[in-house]
């Protein structure tokens, strides 16, 4: 009996922690960037392109590079 609630025990970790990991990955925040004291809301970015976004910033019609901002970062 011991031997079956371990087994269990371990699926019940495992899926949990897939969960937990896939949930991340596709998570979506609205971003926005600052300009002259004005927001600028860019869209919805999901999973990379939520990470991508964030890490390399947004470039404008003009050409302009903006650090951008997700969700409640």
């Amino acid at each position: 009996m011991r031997k079956s609630v371990k087994i269990f025990s371990a699926a019940v970790f495992m899926f949990t922690s897939v969960a937990l990991i896939s949930c991340g990955k596709n998570k979506c925040e609205v971003c926005e960037y600052y300009k002259d004291g004005v927001d600028t809301e860019i869209g919805e970015y999901c999973g990379d392109d939520l990470k991508n976004i964030e890490k390399n910033g947004y470039t404008d019609s003009a050409g302009v590079k903006h650090d951008v901002h997700c969700g409640g970062h």
